[in-house]
């Protein structure tokens, strides 16, 4: 019943329009939502665990980090790209509650995290974020460009479906994010210097539209967090 409760909820969540371009499949195809709840609950490896637990607080990170820059400079991309965040977080919230594990968001509030990592990167990036409009969406770039490597890496290890779906709908939310900053900043006459993946790549991504289809046949790396 528990589980049956879980895709239920899953499933309502992702069809509801959650992952705006991504929550329907293309014409003929079953809505992913309705695909999500067929999908069988599978055994996770520690590597599945890890890699749910990251996405639940790195997905919080740019949440509380777009408020906050959103709120200092004014900037509507910020406040934007914050509500879809805040969808994905939650979408990893219920395959965290769908396998029962800790929620290492659970008690924390805006800017606090069960990682020290995660604690310092959003420390880091709001002090650079708040000493300009440019430094601000630098920092918003670099979140998504991690945020699209690590996503990148929990695809490739995990052989459950649930979990590859709802990792890819976030990839492809990721790099329309990652494009709008990348737009935001040529409007200041400024490029983005990628860090974690390919410049190609990124200037790719910034100056395509709207991420569609899967992202999984881009060029992939291993995780990109914390590397300078």
């Amino acid at each position: 019943m528990k589980k049956a409760t879980a895709l239920l909820m899953l499933a309502v969540f992702l069809a509801g329009g959650i992952f705006s371009a991504a929550a329907f499949a293309a014409p003929g195809k079953r809505p992913q939502g309705e695909a999500l709840a067929a999908i069988p609950k599978g055994e996770l490896t520690e590597n599945d665990v890890q890699g749910l637990l990251l996405m639940r607080e790195e997905e919080k990170l740019a949440m509380d980090l777009y408020r906050e820059l959103g709120a200092k400079w004014g900037i509507r991309t910020f406040t934007r790209i914050a509500e879809s965040e805040q969808q994905h977080t939650g979408s990893v919230k219920l395959l965290i509650d769908r396998y029962g594990l800790p929620d290492p968001s659970e008690g924390k509030k805006a800017g606090e995290f069960s990682s020290p990592e995660l604690q310092k990167l959003y420390d880091e990036l709001l002090e650079q974020g708040s000493r300009s409009r440019i430094d601000a969406l630098k920092a918003g770039a670099l979140v998504e460009e991690l945020d699209i490597m690590d996503l990148r890496k929990a695809i490739e290890e995990t052989k459950n479906e649930d979990l590859r779906m709802v990792f890819s709908n976030l990839e492809r939310g990721s790099m329309n994010h990652l494009g709008a900053f990348g737009r935001q900043l040529s409007r200041e006459n400024v490029r983005y210097e990628a860090r974690h993946m390919s410049q190609e790549e990124a200037d790719s991504i910034m100056n395509s539209g709207s991420v569609q289809g899967s992202g999984r046949n881009r060029e992939s790396a291993p995780g990109g967090r914390w590397r300078n």
